[in-house]
């Protein structure tokens, strides 16, 4: 029996595989995760009002949590902004609070603006370390 070897033209250094290249499989899954978040990033900016011409920039989850830079050519504060969301705690959902939170809203926690697109990558580093400090990882039970 004979096996058709070959290796990933796009990941050279995969070396030979049988059925699958783990770069190209990684790549797949960086890809599908980003745009789980853009789809996600579309509902949370439309729960803060954001002005209908919102265009999302890019959108990443960063620890449950959810930073989305967007340019609002109609904003009457900053043209573009970086927002993070947080989806709501299981205490928050409970229906006996006097406010209960709705599965599957989004919860703005923290807001970046400013006026050019160079500003951008340096608000999401921002909203990327507040949101690390707001939600450490947690050690791991020995």
């Amino acid at each position: 029996m004979s096996y058709i070897r070959q290796t990933c033209r796009r990941h050279p250094n995969a070396g030979r595989f049988l059925a699958e290249c783990s770069g190209c499989k990684q790549e797949l899954h960086d890809m599908q995760e980003r745009n789980r978040a853009i789809a996600a990033a579309s509902k949370a900016i439309a729960s803060i009002n954001a002005p209908a011409d919102a265009e999302v920039l890019d959108a990443a989850w960063v620890r449950g949590a959810l930073v989305v830079a967007t340019r609002q050519p109609s904003s009457i504060a900053f043209e573009y902004a970086v927002d993070a969301f947080r989806p709501p705690t299981v205490d928050e959902l409970d229906p006996d609070q006097d406010e209960p939170r709705a599965p599957g809203e989004w919860i703005l926690v923290d807001q970046y603006g400013n006026h050019t697109a160079a500003a951008v990558p340096g608000m999401v580093a921002d909203a990327t370390a507040y949101l690390r400090e707001l939600f450490p990882l947690r050690a791991l039970a020995a």
